[in-house]
């Protein structure tokens, strides 16, 4: 069967569903990959951890050169002895990181981030399936999705996610710089500047969680996009999590109708100039951390579902 013949087989399969109407919007939202966000925050802490053993290495050795700075009886060329422990502690910092980065090599992290991925992949098509189900009373073919079908947005997603947990060790080491050399100058005690890294690496490995479920909703997202505008879904109504998280331009959309082809414009709220327009265009999943969904607006004239019944 063509596609277009199959187009119009899977219309007549579900005109009873739309009453008449030309449009039919989806009953409920695609749930949150869940497990995806977690073994994707599971595997960038993994990361982690190999920084901090690569750390208590590295950390003596400056905390010796500081000691020894300090307890020194002769101060005349102090400034001179201040930029040589600054030196050895950039130097040391920068050692870690070539250390990590050879420990990182059999960590197999794209491997990990494109299983990850899949797994993505096949809760979207699972929830996808679900929705038509539910909204139309037909099964789609998951066949269908397999393959190269969303491979472009696979393989982009993986690429960035990759460079984005390789990046965190290097942005953690440049903090820790900047705290042990504050430390040193201030005059701060070993202990002082070890809670201080300490807290560092705290909100690095919280970083990881946050970026998890953040670029899980972006991928999903878009592989939302993507089903349905191979559906011949041209729009979308806007759904919020409806809670007091949800930021006050998000609220706003709630309920509102777009087209895929022209996002909305985001924007906020100030006390002097009131609503504040960013430039920015956003989808639901695509704005920074964001919750919320794009509920499926069927049209009974451009419908094309890969449809069980229609081979």
């Amino acid at each position: 069967m063509n596609n277009v013949a199959m187009a119009r087989a899977v219309q007549n399969a579900v005109r009873r569903r739309f009453h008449g109407n030309r449009t039919l919007i989806a009953k409920e939202p695609a749930r949150f990959p869940e497990f995806a966000s977690e073994e994707y925050a599971r595997i960038a802490r993994a990361y982690m951890r190999m920084l901090g053993r690569v750390l208590r290495a590295y950390l003596p050795a400056i905390r010796r050169a500081i000691t020894a700075e300090r307890e020194a009886e002769r101060f005349d060329g102090a400034m001179r002895r201040d930029a040589s422990v600054m030196r050895m502690i950039r130097q040391a910092l920068e050692n870690a990181l070539m250390a990590f980065e050879k420990m990182a090599t059999s960590f197999g992290l794209e491997r990990r981030i494109e299983r990850i991925a899949a797994m993505a992949r096949r809760h979207s098509v699972r929830e996808w399936k679900r929705i038509v189900r539910k909204t139309l009373g037909i099964n789609i073919l998951e066949d269908h999705y397999s393959g190269e079908f969303y491979g472009h947005e696979i393989k982009r997603w993986v690429a960035k996610n990759v460079g984005l947990i390789k990046s965190l060790p290097g942005q953690s080491l440049t903090r820790m710089q900047n705290i042990i050399e504050a430390g040193y100058l201030e005059g701060k005690s070993h202990t002082e500047i070890g809670r201080l890294i300490q807290e560092a690496y705290g909100i690095d490995r919280r970083r990881a969680d946050f970026i998890a479920r953040d670029q899980l909703g972006k991928l999903d997202g878009d592989l939302t996009e993507a089903q349905q505008r191979a559906a011949g879904v041209e729009e979308y109504e806007w759904s919020s999590s409806g809670d007091a998280r949800v930021r006050e331009c998000h609220a706003y959309l709630d309920g509102k109708t777009f087209r895929w082809d022209s996002p909305p414009e985001m924007w906020y709220m100030t006390k002097s100039r009131g609503r504040v327009y960013t430039g920015r265009k956003c989808h639901p999943k695509q704005d920074f951390q964001c919750r919320c969904v794009a509920l499926t607006v069927f049209k009974i004239d451009t419908l094309n579902l890969p449809w069980e019944g229609g081979s």
